[in-house]
């Protein structure tokens, strides 16, 4: 991948004509992602061309020694190590909480697709999910594809703090924050077990790109009967 400067505040990302282990379409989607959440508020738009990728910064971007170049090739190299196809996936059962009190966004992505919280609930669980990438945050994972009854792009305005553990969409990916921190993602649920353990020197994260991911339904007693049992 190479990253053209178009303007003062405008870059090109051109990708290699030789397709890898992801479609590029796909391969698109995530780098889009991991630029939103590198920049975050202060990225303006991130547009696909043809197969490549134009990124519009604001001034704010640039600002307190800043370096956008730098923080667009780390997001690609984030990319390129994903690329790795795994000869044996671990497939990772993730516990999910959709109770209303942890879904507050849940509602609506079910009226918007036309179907009950039930249904939405139902079709975002029956999946088996691919972990593309390992994100902007230590634990984070992109996660597709999700159904398309249930994709609604990323909130217009971002939370100032979701709470970690939150089960989340935006646009075909599908997440669960390690950490509790701003985000523009649509909260469907909460998952009581830690995704990021930083005292596990060999494991500090659940899943890795590669990965294969089914998230299990469970109710309240149950999500905080797990959420004990991995405080202590």
């Amino acid at each position: 991948m190479k990253i053209e400067v178009l303007s003062e505040f405008s870059y090109l990302i051109r990708f290699p004509g030789d397709k890898t282990c992801l479609p590029e379409p796909t391969k698109l989607g995530i780098a889009a992602h991991l630029l939103r959440d590198a920049f975050a508020e202060d990225w303006v738009e991130v547009v696909p061309v043809f197969a490549d990728l134009l990124v519009t910064l604001s001034a704010r971007s640039f600002s307190e020694g800043a370096d956008p170049e730098a923080i667009i090739s780390a997001c690609l190299e984030k990319l390129e190590r994903q690329d790795e196809v795994l000869v044996e996936p671990r497939l990772i059962e993730v516990p999910a909480c959709y109770d209303e009190e942890f879904a507050e966004d849940l509602p609506e992505i079910a009226e918007q697709g036309g179907m009950s919280i039930e249904q939405a609930v139902r079709l975002h669980s029956e999946l088996t999910y691919k972990v593309y990438a390992m994100g902007f945050c230590a634990g984070f994972a992109y996660m597709g594809d999700v159904p398309e009854p249930l994709r609604q792009p990323r909130r217009s305005s971002p939370r100032t703090k979701i709470p970690v553990g939150s089960v989340a969409i935006a646009d075909f990916m599908t997440a669960v924050y390690p950490l509790a921190m701003p985000g523009g993602w649509h909260i469907i649920g909460r998952c009581p077990v830690p995704l990021f353990t930083p005292d596990d020197q060999d494991n500090p994260t659940l899943l890795r790109a590669g990965d294969q991911v089914r998230f299990h339904p469970i109710d309240k007693d149950e999500f905080y009967r797990l959420k004990a049992k991995w405080r202590n």
